[in-house]
């Protein structure tokens, strides 16, 4: 046979890449050989884990003489063996790769190779198999988030400098991830490239979206007596709040007699009898306005009073204890004081501005048997922050009816509004005039 006549044998060499058995054959044949094909398959892996892609390279050896010769110095490919190499994280071209993309690639490699070499492949008992499937399942949840890092990191990149200012403002104000995320979502879909590059309306319209996302709660109109409870967590000024809300109401009748026949009769009733210093608190504040205030240790105490009030009250203004939301036994003795057949009662539930959103979510559901009507939101003086506060009412529909600031007892008090938390936040440049215009006059409320 001539030494140019090409050997029939065609045989197959396999290796983890093009490169790698392309490397083999030119130290085993030099340039004496011709590719006839290539293809990819899976290893066996281990019972049916940890399975490889293995390139298989199909040739021809052309020079019979040389099998034996090896070359100890790589021959650079020719041009017509170039080729893509595909990565083993879903066949995406790692010469087009981020080098974000190349160095999650590296760091997951390496956490995979080091885990592959602890494999025994003597493993014959179920718990070690077990075993080793739990720490292949841990390895492909680590895998999978490395890949959802990677798209995060590469679709960031890519968004309009309109939307990250606006998620700028938005982390700046607290609010929670998953309404910054709503919110972005809502700019690509709504806005258009020219839009987007108007910041102003951007800012404009993104303003307009976080007012109206706030639930207002508007005062309907009962039948005297309005019985008034106040609950919530110790420490957000509920006792407080009670002083703010019987003040206004007679600061208003002196204001404003035309609109009332008769001067407001007011009655205070506290439940928090443990607390020497809440009751003279609330005493001193009902001296001002000529109030009186009754003790209720049970539930019937508080009917009895209840009762005894009906016919001659037009605001009864309940007072309650204020407990931890995780102490589970006490908040139960205090709605079973609380219970009282036709009492007709509105519920306010009162937090704070500063709350954190975490707190604010296991708030809500711990007095969610309440059954509160609406949120007062103290304190208002004591943040710079409302974006933890909007977001959680805004994602539980959870209406807001009033906000305060200050210890202050007068004109500390007011209707809620979403001008007043639009004009709060900070970064955003409002325009006044525009949000007047949308969401009407302040201090609103329900004759």
């Amino acid at each position: 046979m001539a030494d140019n006549e090409l050997n029939t044998n065609v045989q197959s060499i396999t290796g983890r890449s093009r490169d790698e058995c392309m490397d083999k054959l030119y130290d085993k044949y030099g340039t004496n050989f011709q590719v006839l094909g290539c293809k990819t398959r899976l290893s066996a892996g281990f019972l049916g884990f940890f399975q490889r892609e293995q390139i298989v390279l199909r040739y021809q050896v052309t020079n019979s003489s040389l099998d034996q010769v090896a070359f100890s110095k790589k021959v650079n490919y020719p041009a017509s063996s170039s080729y893509t190499r595909v990565s083993s994280t879903g066949g995406l071209p790692l010469q087009n790769s981020s080098p974000i993309m190349h160095s999650h690639q590296d760091s997951f490699l390496q956490k995979r190779d080091e885990f592959l070499t602890k494999v025994n492949p003597t493993v014959t008992n179920n718990l070690q198999i077990g075993q080793l499937t739990k720490q292949f399942d841990q390895f492909k949840n680590e895998m999978q988030e490395q890949m959802k890092t990677i798209v995060q990191a590469t679709s960031a990149e890519k968004e309009h400098p309109s939307i990250l200012k606006i998620q700028d403002l938005l982390e700046e104000n607290e609010f929670t991830k998953s309404y910054i995320k709503k919110m972005c979502s809502r700019m690509k879909n709504e806005f258009s490239l020219e839009e987007l590059d108007d910041f102003d309306y951007v800012q404009t319209c993104v303003a307009d979206w976080i007012g109206e996302s706030i639930p207002i709660a508007f005062e309907e109109k009962k039948s005297a007596p309005q019985v008034i409870i106040i609950v919530g967590p110790t420490g957000v000024g509920k006792t407080t709040t009670v002083a703010k809300m019987s003040s206004r109401i007679s600061i208003d009748y002196k204001k404003n007699r035309e609109k009332y026949k008769y001067p407001p009769r007011i009655r205070m009733i506290t439940t928090d009898t443990m607390r020497v210093a809440a009751i003279e608190q609330l005493k001193r504040w009902a001296e001002i306005i000529n109030v009186n205030v009754d003790k209720a240790e049970s539930s019937e105490d508080l009917k009895i009073l209840c009762d005894n009030y009906v016919s001659n009250s037009d605001y009864i203004f309940i007072d309650t204890s204020g407990y931890s939301p995780n102490d589970y036994e006490n908040i139960a003795k205090m709605r079973t004081i609380l219970n009282v057949k036709n009492l007709n009662e509105n519920v306010y539930l009162a937090i704070t501005a500063g709350v954190s959103a975490k707190d604010l979510e296991n708030i809500i559901r711990n007095y969610e048997g309440f059954d509160f009507k609406s949120i007062i939101v103290t304190k208002c003086d004591e943040t710079t922050s409302f974006g933890r506060v909007i977001s959680v009412l805004s994602e539980k529909n959870k209406p807001v009816s009033w906000i305060t600031t200050g210890q202050d007892v007068l004109n500390t008090i007011q209707r809620a509004d979403p001008k007043w938390f639009l004009k709060n936040l900070s970064g955003f440049k409002i325009n006044a005039e525009h949000i007047e215009k949308k969401f009407g006059t302040a201090d609103k409320e329900a004759e």
